[in-house]
């Protein structure tokens, strides 16, 4: 297997859930303790927590250097803090990504970019971003241009189908999409 660093984005203000999803409680876990278990079973060892207010155990954190630009914001941030040249990128607010799923992408990633796509949709904040793509996040930020999908006209980009329960990708940002989450699977 490749070796790869993390990057969990812990940056947003959880406004919509009107708390810190970080926080939020799945089957006796936070959630942001959910994704540093995952990455570390799945043999990721450096871990970076982008934006937040701490690195939890084990791991390291970064600030987001461009507050209030959203999660490209927090990719540029850990990239640039990263030990390999590539890292799996996950928003903390997405804890049943499977496993295997995530050892896909790091398998088929070759450079550039490599994101989930499910549904013919892309899934920008599952995938592997290349450490070299950094500066190029920061100069699409200076540039007032916020989205990560910005990035895929500038550099190679490749998709994996995900083909599994489709609550498993489920991006928990509401009271309502928590309590999905929390009745997904009883």
């Amino acid at each position: 297997m490749k070796t790869v660093s993390g990057i969990l984005l812990n940056g947003g203000k959880s406004t919509r859930m009107g708390r810190d999803k970080a926080a939020l409680d799945y089957d006796g876990v936070s959630f942001l303790q959910h994704q540093i278990n995952k990455l570390r079973r799945i043999g990721i060892q450096d871990i970076v927590i982008a934006g937040g207010q701490r690195a939890e155990d084990g791991t390291s954190f970064v600030p987001d250097p461009f507050p209030d630009c959203g999660p490209l914001g927090g990719i540029a941030a850990g990239l640039s803090a990263i030990k390999n040249p590539s890292a799996l990128v996950l928003a903390v607010d997405t804890p049943l990504v499977p496993e295997d799923f995530l050892q896909t992408l790091i398998e088929r990633h070759t450079k550039g970019i490599t994101v989930a796509s499910f549904g013919g949709k892309l899934e920008p904040l599952i995938g592997l971003y290349d450490k070299s793509l950094a500066e190029l996040c920061a100069k699409t930020l200076r540039a007032g241009r916020h989205s990560v999908r910005s990035l895929f006209s500038e550099t190679e980009i490749t998709t994996v189908d995900y083909s599994g329960d489709p609550g498993l990708l489920l991006n928990c940002n509401t009271p309502y999409d928590y309590e999905v989450l929390i009745n997904l699977f009883v």
